[in-house]
């Protein structure tokens, strides 16, 4: 192999900042799987804190859009139509949770010494946006993601005894860091060697994103 074919496998990669709470990050995850069909380029996902100061129980979607003027229902509605116009599920929506726990637990998936829980990732990461945005449930709960690490295929993982490791908890850290440092203010945003798309993108938007990241 040449030194410049080595280089370029190093460097097929596409940098996603995300956070299961958003749902133009759930729309967007579809679109870039369509843009990434037959592509050996390698997602890299950097998780973003949209909203920290959300209590363990949740808030009301009410609470959180207090004063910004938005019809919360009407909202939802619109959002509801548009998601399965896409073909992804989408629920009556209540309420908001907090992601930091979710964001902890794929970070150790992600990291994991084992061949085959790094295998289950993408069916985790489905399976967070799922039981958020179809289901409403709190994926703060311990039980919530120990159900969603079932159905994923993590069925020996012992969610609380995972959370307890201070090592997911320090990469979430550093995701959060790295938003910071890259004025990252909010999400979907898609990074190839210094190449940005902001905001929910279309399929075609990401395919010319990727092509970039293949002709350099």
């Amino acid at each position: 192999m040449t030194e410049h074919k080595r280089n370029s496998e190093i460097d097929n990669v596409i940098e996603v900042f995300t956070d299961f709470v958003c749902p133009w990050c759930y729309l967007g995850e579809k679109h870039l799987q369509q843009a990434l069909h037959e592509s050996n380029t390698r997602v890299q996902y950097i998780y973003f804190p949209l909203h920290p100061e959300t209590p363990a129980g949740g808030m009301t979607l009410q609470q959180l859009f207090a004063g910004r003027g938005i019809d919360v229902e009407r909202s939802q509605d619109q959002l509801r139509e548009m998601m399965r116009n896409e073909g992804l599920r989408y629920g009556t929506r209540t309420h908001t949770y907090n992601s930091r726990r979710a964001q902890e637990l794929v970070k150790h998936i992600e990291m994991s010494n084992d061949d085959v829980v790094r295998s289950q990732v993408n069916d985790f990461r489905a399976a967070v946006f799922l039981a958020y945005f179809e289901h409403g449930e709190n994926i703060a709960e311990l039980e919530v993601l120990s159900g969603i690490c079932e159905r994923s295929g993590l069925r020996e993982f012992d969610v609380e005894e995972i959370l307890c490791d201070p090592k997911g908890g320090s990469a979430v850290d550093a995701d959060w860091g790295r938003c910071r440092q890259m004025n990252i203010t909010g999400v979907p945003a898609y990074r190839v060697r210094g190449n940005w798309l902001q905001g929910c993108s279309d399929v075609e938007a990401l395919e010319s994103l990727i092509r970039v990241e293949r002709a350099g």
